[in-house]
């Protein structure tokens, strides 16, 4: 019926065909509804960019399909121990965001290692023999008043500071 075919297109439209996840059009109406209920309740919440460490070596070497079977892997991996009010996509290629709702950027250290420490000691063989895949993480919290484009900036050097430090790490960036 037209309900039925209505939903599938947005299901389709809102989520990647690879992993699953949101895609980055869902991500940012998502962190726009977070910045609000932000600002109404003056509740803290955090955004991630999680960023695969050499992710076109992984294509380069061991070809696109080993490339999507890491890409599905990381995405099933990140979202296992998340809570209801946590959203999490893919951001584009092989980066992906982590909107963490209530949470102040005292609290994001636990998840995010968790996720970086499981994808580092993934056994890969099935995928690709010699296989190692890590994760570079950037993280802050919202401050009250800001565009999403300051708070996205904010994310973004503080991934560019983790890849800079060497990748497979968190950082965060008040």
């Amino acid at each position: 019926n037209l309900a039925d075919s209505l939903a599938q297109v947005q299901q389709l439209a809102s989520h990647d065909e690879l992993t699953r996840t949101l895609t980055r059009r869902a991500l940012i109406a998502r962190l726009e509804e977070q910045r609000s209920r932000a600002e109404r309740f003056h509740e803290a919440f955090c955004v991630a960019l999680l960023d695969l460490d050499h992710f076109k070596a992984v294509n380069d070497t061991h070809g696109h399909a080993a490339g999507d079977a890491v890409l599905r892997a990381f995405a099933a991996l990140a979202q296992a121990g998340l809570r209801d009010s946590d959203v999490f996509g893919r951001y584009g290629g092989e980066e992906f965001m982590l909107i963490l709702g209530a949470t102040p950027l005292s609290a994001v250290q636990p998840p995010l290692e968790r996720i970086r420490i499981e994808l580092a000691s993934r056994e890969w063989t099935a995928v690709a023999e010699g296989l190692r895949v890590t994760v570079s993480i950037g993280v802050t919290a919202y401050q009250r008043g800001e565009t999403l484009e300051q708070l996205l900036s904010r994310a973004d050097d503080a991934l560019y500071e983790a890849k800079r430090l060497g990748r497979d790490r968190v950082v965060t960036r008040k």
